[in-house]
């Protein structure tokens, strides 16, 4: 019995898609779709279909999408194609991942933070 396989460009599109869609809920966050949509740039209606896997956005909102994550546009494209990302640069990606994620209130706590540890680093140099 033989088994019926992918084209590999659909499989590495199906990878891209799902990655992608992953992504997308993931920096949405809670906000609306709207709400994420005006973020990014692009509209409503585009970001739900691109979070059921169908589509791909263009490469400006692609370029919005690796900035929210923290991330270069190779980045972005080497996750989505499925390969891992460099360990120390994926954990600094997640804090600002998770930061853009916060509220105002509790954005403006991490940064008076950072500012006030950039103070105390900068004195020591």
């Amino acid at each position: 019995m033989e088994v019926a396989h992918k084209p590999v460009n659909q499989v590495s599109q199906n990878m891209f898609e799902g990655r992608l869609a992953a992504l997308l809920i993931e920096l949405r966050a809670g906000r609306s779709f709207r709400e994420f949509a005006d973020l990014i740039g692009t509209t409503h209606t585009n970001v739900r279909q691109w979070e059921q896997g169908r589509g791909e956005p263009r490469l400006r909102v692609l370029t919005k999408i690796a900035a929210l994550k923290g991330w270069t546009l190779n980045e972005l494209q080497a996750y989505l194609e499925g390969e891992s990302l460099p360990k120390s640069s994926s954990s600094v990606q997640q804090l600002i991942s998770e930061i853009r994620g916060l509220s105002f209130e509790a954005a403006a706590q991490v940064a008076a933070v950072a500012v006030e540890t950039m103070t105390i680093k900068g004195n020591q140099v």
